[in-house]
C-alpha cells in the first residue's frame, strides 16, 4: 500500500537555537502548495514540519492547534519562522502517541493566531495515508 520509503535529511530546528537533527521523513505536498513533512530522529524523537502558503504571522509566538477531525493537538509558544514572503514554517516535536492520531485522522486544518487554514477533504486523505506509512515503516 506504502509506495514511498523514508527519505533521509537534516532539519534545522530553528525553536531549539538552530540545533540541526538528522532523520527519515515523509512530505506530502497540498493543494495550495503547503508542504507537510513529519521526521523520526535516530533518538526516536518524531517533529512536524509544516510550510504554509496563507494566513501569515511571521515572527509570532502563539497557539498552534493542528485539527484532525474530532481531535486537536496543540503547540504552546510556537512561532511562525518567514521562509519567504509567500511561505512560512512551523515545526514542533510530537509525541508517538499522537503519529496514531495522525494516521487515524490526518490534519483537516491548522488554526494559529486567530487564523484558520482548512486543507481540502482530498489533502486530508493523502496525509492520513502519508502518516499511516509513516507508521508502518516506524515497525511500532
Amino acid at each position: 500500500q506504502c509506495v514511498s520509503n523514508f527519505e533521509s535529511d537534516t532539519m534545522t530546528l530553528f525553536y531549539r537555537q538552530k540545533k540541526v537533527v538528522e532523520g527519515d521523513y515523509l512530505e506530502t505536498v497540498m493543494k495550495n502548495h503547503s508542504v507537510v513533512r513529519i521526521l523520526k530522529t535516530e533518538d526516536q524523537k518524531y517533529y512536524i514540519r509544516l510550510l504554509v502558503t496563507k494566513n501569515f504571522y511571521f515572527d509570532k509566538v502563539d497557539v498552534l492547534e493542528i485539527r484532525s477531525g474530532s481531535k486537536s493537538y496543540y503547540v504552546k509558544d510556537c512561532k511562525q519562522y518567514k521562509v519567504t514572503k509567500t511561505l512560512g514554517l512551523f515545526q514542533y516535536e510530537i509525541p508517538i502517541n499522537y503519529v496514531v492520531t495522525l494516521k487515524d485522522e490526518g490534519i483537516a486544518s491548522i488554526y494559529f493566531s486567530g487564523a484558520e487554514t482548512h486543507f481540502t477533504h482530498k489533502d486530508t486523505k493523502h496525509l492520513k495515508k502519508m502518516f499511516s506509512c509513516f507508521y508502518l515503516l516506524l515497525k511500532i
